[in-house]
């Protein structure tokens, strides 16, 4: 969602994003998605399709974690998904 978020300047995940930042839900996160989300915006690739500088990134992702809800993970069992580097999104079961 980030990711689409970023590079579009309309659409759904724009909405979320802003609706985060205007804490008009929870956004929940962990310490390994947010480590994943710092290092997919700042490669190279998505700081060339919108003219951003990694400083630029990092600030908004300073701004999310400002409201951002951080969730503890605790699991006796995870679940197999399909794309295993999904699974630590599915922790955040809140």
């Amino acid at each position: 969602m980030l990711v689409a978020a970023f590079r579009s300047e309309r659409g759904a995940s724009r909405e979320l994003l802003i609706a985060a930042l205007d804490e008009r839900f929870v956004l929940l996160a962990s310490t390994a998605l947010w480590l994943e989300y710092e290092a997919v915006l700042v490669r190279p690739m998505h700081l060339r399709a919108k003219r951003l500088s990694a400083a630029e990134v990092n600030d908004v992702l300073a701004a999310l974690a400002l409201v951002a809800e951080p969730v503890p993970i605790h699991f006796l069992w995870r679940p197999v998904l399909a794309d295993a580097e999904d699974e630590h999104v599915l922790d955040l079961r809140w």
